[in-house]
């Protein structure tokens, strides 16, 4: 019998599509990214439109990681390290 082809394993939610002019970075980008900077981010968030830099949902993970200021996940071309706040007690 033909087998077909193996289940795809699944892929990381898309990334932010890139504008016409070069990628756009979200809005947060190079700044404090705080569970009050994700709030605002949520707010604004359409899940009926594309998934973008501009439009996703921070608190949303894949495979354990959370996005940064621009939605796009860890070992993802683009990815930046966020701006986070301290936290230490000291």
């Amino acid at each position: 019998p033909a087998w077909g082809a193996p289940p795809a394993a699944a892929a990381a939610p898309a990334a932010a599509e890139p504008a016409a002019g070069g990628f756009v970075y979200g809005e947060y980008d190079d700044v404090l990214w705080d569970n009050e900077a994700k709030k605002e981010v949520y707010a604004k968030w359409d899940p009926n439109s594309p998934r973008s830099t501009r439009n996703f949902n921070p608190f949303e993970t894949f495979g354990g990681n959370s996005p940064d200021a621009s939605g796009i996940y860890p070992g993802e071309n683009r990815y930046k390290d966020p701006i986070r706040g301290d936290v230490s007690y000291a």
